[in-house]
């Protein structure tokens, strides 16, 4: 909806589909949701096309802050070049600056990470990343969580049916301490299969 995120909806999990009562669940929040939505349209239009103005600007001025912290965060070099999964990427290392001082919670999550990120010479597009914590990043002041140094995540997308880029695989190993009481170890995967491209008719009639 305006000013929202793509809503996603799983549908199946490990091979299993997702029980038809709770989709059925999802789809009457999200009707619910849109309905109020329509409802408020009705009662007052340029109300609730400000709000949604508003919440696209707010959530642009986030994305737009952020990847500008990826620049005043690391030192980005190129590095090579690499075919992956029958694309021709351009490889680059970003290893945070000393002196950085971004401006966003992702930037400030950032100066704790090297990357390596592949992009696709044709696309432009992000076709793999690897990321390294190189040192511990707290969480909650410290007190809620604090991922160690070593922790890993891999991440890989895929162009599919020669169209769109979509995740693949999203991997992740590493340890972290949880409040003051233990430490997790955690490894694990996610692949990403069974896309599906939907068309939707619509029509209109006059009076």
């Amino acid at each position: 909806m305006p000013g929202e995120a793509r809503w996603e909806r799983l549908i199946a999990e490990d091979g299993r589909p997702v029980p038809a009562a709770e989709l059925a669940k999802q789809d009457r929040e999200r009707q619910a949701k849109a309905a109020a939505m329509v409802k408020r349209l009705a009662d007052d239009r340029p109300r609730e096309l400000a709000r949604q103005q508003g919440d696209y600007q707010k959530s642009r001025r986030e994305r737009d802050d952020a990847v500008a912290d990826i620049f005043n965060v690391f030192d980005i070099r190129m590095i090579g070049r690499e075919r992956i999964e029958d694309h021709d990427t351009i490889a680059f290392s970003l290893t945070p600056k000393a002196a950085a001082r971004p401006r966003t919670t992702e930037g400030r999550q950032m100066r704790h990470f090297k990357v390596q990120a592949w992009i696709s010479e044709s696309d432009y597009e992000l076709v793999k990343l690897d990321a390294e914590a190189i040192d511990t990043l707290s969480f909650g002041l410290g007190v809620g969580a604090r991922l160690h140094k070593g922790a890993r995540l891999t991440f890989l997308r895929r162009k599919i049916n020669g169209e769109v880029w979509l995740p693949a695989v999203a991997s992740y190993s590493g340890s972290a301490r949880v409040g003051l009481l233990f430490v997790l170890r955690r490894a694990g995967s996610s692949e990403y299969s069974g896309y599906r491209k939907y068309s939707v008719e619509t029509s209109s009639t006059t009076k």
